[in-house]
């Protein structure tokens, strides 16, 4: 038997203490490493933990190290990435995952050799969509640890298959990645360390290859280690047992010698048998969950494809700044900080990130728009221009909501063929633009520039990735349409009628099917004794309905394109919850739920206000399906998940001896659906990453609105019994005893390909944009232009840049389905792009079994398997 003994370290950047006050020990750790290796050329190696962030906090403090750094790093002393920082794998979008790569490869290779696996030794399960992920950088191993139950393994090494078919060869660490941490000079504490390895491993592989990770929290190295190795050698050379100072690297190639015997498994892996994988995390901080949703789309989805449509017509694209808002973001995902189980302090820190990030998304796509307008060939007599974008690949037809400024408050709103468009006004005020421009000390005070700031909203019709033109003409609307969405207390549009219930909640009868959907959007408000790292019920909970209680039901807007409806609750809830009950002081708090619905959209918003003056509590959104299914359907990173309503685990986890209760409490993307197969119920969000399914075979979805805790640790929960996860910290801010904002939507759905296009519609909204002047001269863009669209809603955009490097235009779809899709036909400008390429998720080109057509402006693609991630590099001419 072999036993591979790695030094490493497991760096968390932050958690119970700041970012600033783990670097102080960082700076010393690294400082006594590359004294110890220099000094020691028996210390083989040490691994920082697969992140490469490490280098460049290091570096900022201690610069004159760069070059000795490097060397360690050169000779494969020092063991550097592949990640950026060690991520969740659940809550980042997919894109967040592949940059998280992309940008610490980037960085470790300025240094020297990247270890190429896909090492997550303490996410918080396992996502379904890591084994294409990692084989699109050209890896062939992983190694995890949280999240695996006996039920799922016969051998700790297995074939992990992702769902388009690629795998990666995964090693499961029974022990995690802390089992060799107290190995020593003490041969009788060495033998129990071994002894413990041997019991946990040996059972678990055919290979004879045991690995020992001698490391573990922000631990620096053990400096005896080639000493250790050396008695461990001797004491164990008559048992022939061989002990070598290893790397992760060496590891998985010995085991790779046994791949043919190894068994194949897919999907997640989020069950908290032998170690916590805390699975109701996704409801903490949901406001700081909120700004990473928000981050995340600004750069993915607007950001970057708006960039890229500047840097079409000629104008630069700054990878370079892009991707420090990119790293600002993914800083905030490592596993502890966006599952938000970290002090008040560390979670101040991680909003400032997200508002660095924010700033230069903006003001990066502030630049390229009006560089994009700049370009445009504009006649003045067709009216004031406004440009609507549409950033993902598939024509839409949607709702636009716009603010301007004009200088008369009656306009007609005309597409560019000059056909009067109708529209809605939101808001009329007078202002002053004086008030939005600075004064220069040269020339004085401004002249007052009297205007009104108008919101209206209008459906766009935009064919592709790209944008379109309308324009604003200064004459007054006439239209003697007076078909209103709202009569009574009922809306009406293409799809639906819904009518509101007395008590706030709404019924909803689908057009398409007949099917009536009744009592939607039913506040759940319950107790919660849990922690920053799960949410847990107090012994005995007292659960509050907004079911029944009249609610204050008002108008706010109502006409031919949008209906507004304002529900008020005033509800009466337990003033603060115990571990055993519930306060029996109530105090009161208001919830405010705007419904609005659209002309000629299948959707119904909502954006719910909660006035928030209770502690340790948890309200949710309830929607009952009226469907009869065991299964319902989740976006992950990468397309569509079926998940079971009901997991039976649930009913013997206590007495079976899991780390914490299993139930069917999962995160999520866009959209979480019940759907038998002809017609179902769709919940979309933003930024809402959490929800339960409620009933085994006719489910209720439970969407997590805000859920609050007092401390980031605590002992003895109802789900998750015994020692508490992270310290007894008292988090005042996780309380949010303030207002939050949560939205969301709901749809009725009449077929599987309805699912991903209405979310991303929902999610993605189209951006409308109006030049401050208009440049005749403009002679390099028309006011309309596609250069790629994709007539298939079953396909995806995940995004659309320029290259890291060189000219080339980056596209990456996905398939979002759980099934081949076949015959994708893409459209795009052939005198744009002079030739297309297959590349891999590190942008480098590959040849593709499967056959890619140019035919003219035409692009086919024979099909793409379940859930298969393609990314295509698009060569200017």
């Amino acid at each position: 038997m072999r036993f591979h003994i790695v030094s490493h370290t497991h760096w968390d950047r932050e958690w119970y203490k700041t970012f600033e006050e783990y670097r102080v020990k960082l700076v010393r750790v690294m400082d006594d490493l590359m004294d110890l290796l220099e000094s020691n050329k028996d210390y083989s190696s040490f691994m920082l933990d697969g992140q490469t962030i490490v280098l460049e906090d290091y570096l900022e403090i201690r610069p004159e190290n760069r070059d000795r750094l490097s060397k360690l790093i050169q000779e494969k002393r020092i063991i550097v990435g592949p990640w950026y920082i060690q991520p969740d794998e659940f809550i980042p979008s997919g894109e967040a995952l592949i940059r998280n790569l992309l940008i610490g490869i980037q960085i470790g290779e300025e240094f020297g050799p990247v270890m190429e696996i896909g090492y997550l030794p303490d996410s918080f399960g396992q996502s379904a969509f890591m084994p294409q992920i990692f084989s699109g950088f050209n890896m062939k191993d992983s190694i995890i640890w949280r999240g695996i139950a006996d039920e799922d393994i016969k051998e700790k090494e297995f074939w992990w298959k992702g769902l388009d078919g690629s795998r990666v060869l995964n090693h499961y660490l029974p022990l995690g990645y802390e089992n060799a941490k107290w190995l020593c000079l003490k041969d009788d504490k060495n033998e129990e360390v071994i002894n413990t390895n041997i019991k946990a491993q040996q059972p678990l592989t055919s290979t004879d290859q045991i690995l020992m990770l001698c490391g573990y929290d922000q631990r620096e190295p053990n400096p005896d280690l080639p000493e250790i190795i050396e008695r461990l050698n001797k004491q164990y050379k008559e048992k022939g047992y061989e002990f070598i100072f290893s790397s992760l690297e060496e590891y998985v190639e010995a085991v790779r010698k046994a791949k043919d015997k190894f068994h194949e498994i897919t999907g997640e892996f989020r069950k908290g048998k032998h170690m916590r994988v805390h699975a109701s995390i996704g409801s903490t901080r949901l406001d700081i969950k909120r700004l990473n949703f928000d981050c995340q789309i600004l750069y993915e989805k607007y950001v970057e494809p708006i960039g890229t449509l500047a840097h079409l017509w000629g104008f630069k694209y700054d990878n370079s700044m892009i991707n420090q808002g990119w790293k600002y973001i993914i800083q905030n995902q490592a596993h502890d900080s966006i599952g938000n189980v970290c002090t008040d302090k560390t979670h101040d820190e991680m909003e400032i990130r997200y508002s660095k990030a924010k700033q230069i998304g903006e003001t990066i796509m502030a630049y390229n728009l009006q560089e994009i307008s700049s370009r445009m060939k504009l006649d003045s007599n067709r009216g004031r221009p406004l440009i609507v974008f549409n950033t993902l690949l598939n024509p839409r037809k949607s709702i636009v909501e716009v603010e301007v400024f004009l200088d008369n408050e009656d306009f007609t709103l005309v597409d560019r063929y000059g056909k009067e468009i109708e529209y809605q006004i939101i808001d009329i005020e007078k202002v002053d633009l004086n008030d939005f421009s600075i004064e220069s000390h040269f020339i004085g005070k401004n002249a007052s520039q009297e205007c009104y700031r108008v919101k209206f909203n209008f459906i766009a019709n935009v064919a592709g990735y790209g944008y379109t033109t309308y324009y604003i003409q200064n004459k007054k609307y006439i239209t003697d349409n007076i078909n209103l969405i709202l009569n009574d207390n009922v809306l009406e549009n293409e799809y639906f009628i819904v009518e509101i219930n007395e008590d706030g909640s709404f019924n909803i009868q689908d057009k398409a099917s007949g099917k009536i959907y009744f009592n939607q959007n039913i506040i759940e408000e319950s107790g919660n004794s849990g922690d920053e790292y799960d949410y847990s019920p107090p012994e005995k909970d007292i659960l509050i309905y907004s079911k029944d209680k009249k609610a204050d039901i008002e108008i706010i807007s109502n006409g031919s394109i949008m209906a507004k409806v304002k529900i008020t609750h005033q509800l009466y809830f337990p003033k603060d919850t115990y571990t055993k009950f519930r306060s029996t002081e109530m105090e009161k708090s208001e919830i405010t739920s705007y419904i609005t619905m659209y002309k000629g959209i299948k959707r119904i918003e909502i954006k719910t206000i909660i006035d928030n003056k209770v502690s340790n509590h948890r309200l949710r959104a309830l929607f009952d399906s009226h469907i009869n299914s065991s299964i319902h359907y989740a976006d992950q990173q990468f397309g569509i998940l079926n998940r079971k309503n009901y997991l039976k685990q649930v009913e013997y986890w206590q007495e079976d001896g899991w780390q914490e209760k299993y139930y069917p409490i999962y995160n999520q993307h866009k959209f979480v659906s019940v759907y038998d197969g002809e017609k179902g119920l769709q919940i979309m969000n933003k930024g809402l990453v959490q929800y339960e399914i409620i009933g085994k075979d006719n489910p209720k979805i439970a969407l997590t609105l805000l859920c609050t805790t007092d401390y980031m640790g605590k002992q003895d929960l109802v789900n998750r019994p015994g020692r508490r996860s992270g310290l007894h910290v008292a988090t005042p801010k996780s309380d949010m005893l303030k207002k939050f904002k949560a939205e969301y939507a709901i749809t009725a759905i009449n077929n599987d390909i309805e699912m991903n296009y209405l979310a991303d519609d929902y999610v993605y909204p189209l951006y409308s944009y109006m030049p401050a002047s208009i440049d005749e001269e403009g002679t390099t863009a028309l006011d309309e232009y596609y250069p790629i669209s994709i007539d298939n809603e079953y396909i995806a955009t995940s995004v659309i840049k320029k290259a890291e490097r060189g000219e080339a235009l980056i596209v990456r779809l996905y398939n979002t389905q759980n099934r081949r899709i076949d015959d994708i036909n893409i459209k795009y400008d052939s005198q744009a792009f002079k030739d297309i390429r297959f590349v891999n998720l590190r942008e480098e080109e590959i040849n593709r079994d499967k056959s890619l057509e140019i035919r003219g402006s035409n692009i086919n693609i024979a099909s793409m398997n379940s859930n298969e991630i393609i990314t295509l590099k698009l060569l200017p001419r």
